[in-house]
């Protein structure tokens, strides 16, 4: 998906509120801003995924104020919390098997794509009661749309599958979800940003998960952009998506990516999990609101959206 004009105000949107969340300096924020807004005036008419203009915004504010890990505290809270959360969640699915597992753990993983601090009003307080109990909304809501069929029977058959991460809080659910998949005998391939940006997991992040004792491999997906970019993306990342058979994408950055490049690997079934957060997402599913989409978007046999 490339930008749209309604995607103009989440960018400054977005970018002014990680000034406010890091208390920028008057003239330090300004200077963000500024250079901000001189981007992305020379830059629209690109027609770029709309992630990768904020993964320019932030790298700006990066430059600019100095900060090479923004947010650290913040990433460190959800982190702690979604770990608390997933605990109890893989008890209550180890009581489960076959298709019901497999759709409870992606439930769970969607409803942990709010566990995003820039989204969910996610303080520096932020305690596991809290962050679960916004979650568990988002789970008993249930699937807005539901592909969990038809994406488990390819993971069944695949025999690789690479499972792109999204937010840091949300980890401990993904490798939930990448340890049962792993289990049906696949190779499994996870790829990290390569630098930290806004909520996006990093390797560290992962390793604190401990995601590398359910993926068959963690590898970099490229430097410090939001979501994957394939104008970017490391030489390890586009290998594991040449053999892929199955590609997982969490988020709606990813989901971004992948729906307009996602063709360049005709082999792989696109499946996305996500919370989609704006109309013209919303359009493309049929849904509103804060929307929980589990959607194959490229069929492997056709190499193009699913009827």
């Amino acid at each position: 998906m490339k930008f749209v004009p309604e995607c103009l105000a989440c960018f400054v949107d977005d970018i002014t509120g990680a000034l406010d969340m890091l208390h920028a300096p008057a003239a330090g924020g300004a200077a963000v801003l500024s250079e901000s807004l001189a981007y992305l005036s020379g830059h629209i008419a690109d027609g770029m995924p709309p992630s990768y203009y904020i993964t320019e915004l932030h790298r700006i504010l990066k430059r600019r104020l100095g900060v090479k890990m923004p947010f650290a505290r913040l990433r460190a809270a959800c982190l702690k919390a979604g770990m608390a959360i997933a605990r109890r969640v893989e008890k209550r699915a180890s009581a489960l098997s076959g298709e019901r597992r497999f759709r409870y753990l992606v439930r769970w993983a969607i409803a942990a794509n709010s566990l995003d601090f820039r989204t969910a009003g996610a303080g520096y307080g932020l305690t596991a009661a809290r962050a679960e109990k916004t979650i568990a909304g988002y789970f008993r809501k249930g699937l807005d749309v539901d592909h969990c069929r038809r994406i488990h029977a390819a993971a069944w058959r695949a025999k690789s599958i690479v499972y792109i991460p999204d937010n840091v809080g949300e980890l401990p659910f993904d490798k939930l979800l990448v340890g049962l998949l792993s289990s049906y005998g696949a190779d499994v391939t996870v790829p990290l940003r390569g630098g930290p940006i806004t909520s996006d997991a990093v390797m560290a992040d992962a390793r604190a998960a401990g995601m590398q004792h359910a993926a068959s491999r963690l590898i970099g997906a490229g430097p410090d952009t939001l979501g994957i970019s394939f104008r970017e993306m490391s030489r390890a990342l586009s290998a594991a998506l040449s053999r892929a058979d199955l590609v997982i994408a969490k988020g709606q950055a990813n989901y971004y990516v992948l729906s307009e490049f996602g063709r360049r690997y005709p082999r792989a079934t696109i499946a996305c999990l996500f919370t989609a957060k704006c109309g013209p997402v919303w359009e493309k599913f049929g849904c509103s609101g804060k929307a929980s989409i589990a959607a194959i978007i490229q069929n492997v046999k056709t190499g193009g959206n699913p009827k």
